[in-house]
């Protein structure tokens, strides 16, 4: 057996064992060997947000949602195993969301509840983490897989193999959001969502050094770049959002007079296609039109659509 196929064995493993192995956790993950090809390292946030920079953006940059889920039902969502496989087909950022169980752990589940998605019932927050740590993740079509619910720590340690994670904070206090960073030395490899003003006085009061997604949600008093940046929010750290599916022009216009790249969010478009459904029209259009980050349920497809074969 070849260095790597030990490797992604003993990953495999980690995911199917009894949650009092735990202990071992990190050592093992930190040992999933990202393919070279489709690592991507910064040396510190300012490198990463000089390169992600409207005017710097050689190419589209790829989000793969939920870590690189098959709506297919092949890989399931906001797994390590997940993530793994794309950075070994390509250059993506890895999006994952971020919730807290009852004891305060943070973990990596898309919804609110455990319902959809694990082996799992109930709200999260209202689940302590030896539950959610013995719970297997299903494929999109409900079957169940081998892999388990992964932890922040788990994505954080596995990342520092050079993989790109998008933070999507769903219910997690910026605090202990920070203090994970920070504990794994991660701020070079992360870009953090800040939804609402009270929020991102938050993150930025606790790590005015990183990158924040900052999408205008008018009911959390923040309905416009203007009330963004009078938050305290600097442009060369700033991603922000312009759309679902539906491109929004006059946002991406007002974010491009301050160099800043739009997010267009087409996972709720795509995810109900397959992949020889979708039209490359519509993201060649995107990325003509000024949206240069890209949030896709069917990266693979995309990147080949954009011809994508590398970092830039």
């Amino acid at each position: 057996m070849s260095r790597n196929s030990s490797l992604k064995t003993s990953l495999t493993t980690l995911f199917s064992s009894p949650a009092e192995d735990k202990p071992h956790i990190l050592n093992l993950v930190e040992a999933s060997v990202l393919s070279p090809t489709f690592a991507r390292r910064f040396s510190s946030p300012k490198e990463l947000s000089r390169y992600t920079r409207l005017s710097a953006l050689k190419q589209p940059l790829i989000i793969a949602h939920r870590a690189g889920y098959s709506p297919a039902g092949i890989w399931p969502e906001c797994a390590l195993e997940s993530a793994d496989e794309v950075l070994r087909n390509g250059p993506a950022l890895i999006e994952i969301d971020i919730r807290t169980s009852s004891d305060g752990e943070l973990f990596c589940i898309h919804d609110k509840t455990l319902n959809n998605g694990t082996t799992g019932t109930g709200p999260v927050r209202e689940t302590p983490a030896e539950v959610i740590h013995r719970l297997h993740l299903l494929d999109a079509k409900g079957v169940q897989t081998k892999c388990r619910v992964p932890s922040l720590d788990n994505f954080l340690v596995w990342s520092s193999r050079g993989a790109l994670l998008w933070l999507d904070i769903k219910e997690a206090s910026p605090k202990k959001v920070i203090a994970k960073i920070r504990e794994h030395k991660a701020e070079a490899r992360v870009i953090v969502s800040a939804y609402g003003r009270k929020n991102l006085l938050k993150f930025l009061k606790l790590a005015p050094d990183l990158v924040y997604f900052v999408p205008f949600v008018p009911e959390l008093d923040l309905p416009d770049l203007e009330s963004v940046l009078d938050s305290g929010a600097k442009p060369d750290q700033l991603i922000g959002f312009a759309g679902l599916y539906l491109p929004d022009i006059r946002a991406s216009l007002a974010l491009a007079e301050h160099n800043i790249p739009a997010l267009l969010d087409l996972g709720r478009g795509d995810r109900r296609l397959a992949p020889d459904q979708l039209d490359p029209r519509l993201y060649k259009t995107a990325v003509q039109q000024g949206f240069p980050l890209l949030n896709t349920d069917h990266y693979q497809t995309v990147q080949k659509i954009l011809s994508i074969k590398s970092w830039a």
